[in-house]
């Protein structure tokens, strides 16, 4: 509701405000450099606005004190723009895959790893591809565990930030 970003003299962002229904999908186009993925991050909770709130079942996500945020955070993830640069080079598919699930207190360690093969299959790749680090992956296949990493823990709400770009 009435977001508005700034980075130093330059407005990202300027009184945007959205309405998303449960079951709705939203798009939003516009030229390069217009706001789209700065508008994303703060949905998410990753930039933080000038001015505005973000709302999630009537709650304000932008004034949640810290556990409850937490808490919260799972509920709306994001797929981002660049697998290469929101994937960490030295952590594995498997565990990248399975830390979304570890922080949000989803099941014991053999429920995850079970998960991680679930999701892996839901995305089109091997479940074997857990085992292998993001630099031994094409970009294609990036892309998709980073789209497995944002439905991992079943989230209400998923921004995409050019989804399919590395497709």
């Amino acid at each position: 509701d009435d977001v508005r970003v700034r980075f130093g003299e330059v407005t990202a962002v300027d009184g945007v405000s959205l309405d998303l229904m449960p079951g709705e999908i939203l798009g939003l186009v516009g030229d390069s450099g217009c706001g789209k993925t700065t508008l994303a991050r703060v949905i998410v909770g990753l930039e933080r606005p000038e001015r505005g709130r973000v709302f999630l079942d009537g709650e304000d996500l932008l004034a949640l004190p810290g556990a409850r945020r937490r808490e919260v955070r799972r509920r709306v993830q994001l797929v981002f723009q660049d697998p290469e640069s929101s994937l960490s080079p030295r952590v594995t598919v498997g565990r990248t895959l399975e830390e979304p699930l570890q922080i949000a207190g989803m099941g014991n360690r053999s429920e995850r790893v079970a998960r991680v093969g679930e999701l892996l299959e839901l995305v089109g790749l091997p479940a074997a591809f857990a085992q292998r680090h993001p630099r031994a992956l094409s970009g294609g296949q990036r892309q998709r565990i980073g789209v497995a990493r944002a439905l991992a823990p079943a989230p209400d709400v998923l921004v995409c930030d050019e989804p399919v770009s590395s497709l």
